[in-house]
């Protein structure tokens, strides 16, 4: 659990409407790697990672892979090193992203980490996204403005926009083991005091814009892909107006969509448990889940899963596949993607007439459960 933190109270009074300051949260920093580590950790190619520095005049940012030479010709102060989805290449991560846990993981969209040298940062800016800013290891001084009041925005460098001064209504030098809520759309800007490594939880949300890629993209293979019919015509139009008939036609077309409340729900569904780094899948043999001598099960921690109730049944994605289950299990996958351990004796004995789909069975088969 978080110190000086009530979940209910963060989420009525700050989530999504101001910034937040969460004095001595962590009793015990997280420790999970080291600045040489990290830097490690950005040779590799299939890493995101960049440095962004800067001196009184200009910044500069450099995209990773690096190479070791890289680091040797730094200087000593001014710059940054930013490491993202680190909770995928460091597992062990897990337990501090569970802290966050009243947040629901279709919100997720990784952990990033960052060393900083005196007085590096990335600059005065906004995010279209909340984060929750850990400070690990040093100091970092935080000046934040209130969420929407921005300042003019200007394009210091490629991949880099700066905001103007604001105002602030929280500035304080961070110490090991504080939080920092961002909401998005508000102006933050932090500066290394000294050597310092800080993570941010960070959490996206989805846009209209998705939605109607996903729809493109689901159309595109689709039967429901229809033809506008204009078989009405009776006279010629020569002056090239728009019809009535064009406009009732295509708003009608999106009116079926928006009604079609199980595709929506299973595009979006699949979509927010996509990883963004892929994943190896393995390949295993499916056997039904009462042939195996399984007392309990459990969903692994930092996968990226959900459901949803829908058109009377329950759909499940996790990590990308989707799968349909009997609304009677809704108790079951309720306990499982809480985190809870299941006692299948206990379920079965319960629910004598409990169906334990071969859906079911496949996943766990396919390793997204911890089985015992």
């Amino acid at each position: 659990m978080l110190n000086n933190f009530n979940p209910s109270e963060f989420l009525s009074q700050h989530w999504q409407k101001s910034p937040c300051l969460i004095k001595n949260a962590l009793s015990n920093p997280p420790n999970y790697i080291s600045a040489a580590e990290l830097a490690g950790l950005s040779l590799e190619d299939e890493v995101e990672s960049r440095i962004i520095r800067s001196d009184k005049q200009s910044w500069q940012i450099q995209n990773g892979p690096f190479l070791e030479d890289d680091f040797e010709l730094l200087p000593e102060s001014h710059w940054t090193l930013l490491v993202q989805t680190l909770d995928y290449w460091l597992p062990e991560t897990q337990p501090l992203l569970e802290l966050f846990r009243f947040i629901p993981r279709w919100r997720f969209d990784d952990l990033m980490v960052s060393y900083a040298t005196d007085g590096g940062g990335v600059g005065p800016h906004f995010d279209n996204y909340d984060t929750f800013l850990i400070q690990a290891s040093g100091q970092r001084r935080w000046r934040v403005g209130a969420k929407g009041l921005l300042t003019q925005q200007k394009n210091v460098i490629d991949g880099l926009l700066h905001l103007e001064k604001f105002p602030t209504v929280i500035d304080i030098v961070m110490q090991p083991g504080d939080i920092l809520y961002i909401p998005p759309k508000t102006a933050h800007w932090g500066e290394s005091i000294g050597e310092s490594i800080g993570y941010s939880v960070g959490y996206r949300a989805p846009q209209t814009r998705d939605i109607f890629a996903l729809l493109a993209n689901h159309l595109d293979c689709s039967e429901e892909n229809r033809f506008f019919n204009d078989s009405y015509r009776s006279a010629p139009n020569n002056s090239n107006k728009i019809e009535p008939e064009l406009l009732d036609w295509a708003k009608n077309e999106i009116i079926k969509i928006a009604n079609n409340q199980e595709l929506i729900a299973g595009l979006l569904g699949n979509s927010l448990s996509n990883s963004k780094v892929d994943r190896v899948d393995t390949d295993q043999e499916t056997t039904s889940i009462l042939q195996q001598n399984i007392a309990s099960i459990t969903l692994f921690s930092g996968l990226n899963a959900n459901w949803c109730e829908v058109e009377n049944k329950l759909q499940i994605n996790i990590e990308g596949e989707t799968l349909y289950l009997a609304s009677e299990c809704s108790d079951l996958i309720e306990m499982l993607f809480s985190g809870e351990t299941v006692d299948i004796k206990g379920l079965q004995k319960n629910q004598p007439k409990f169906d334990f789909s071969e859906s079911l069975a496949t996943l766990i088969n396919m390793g997204n459960f911890l089985v015992k």
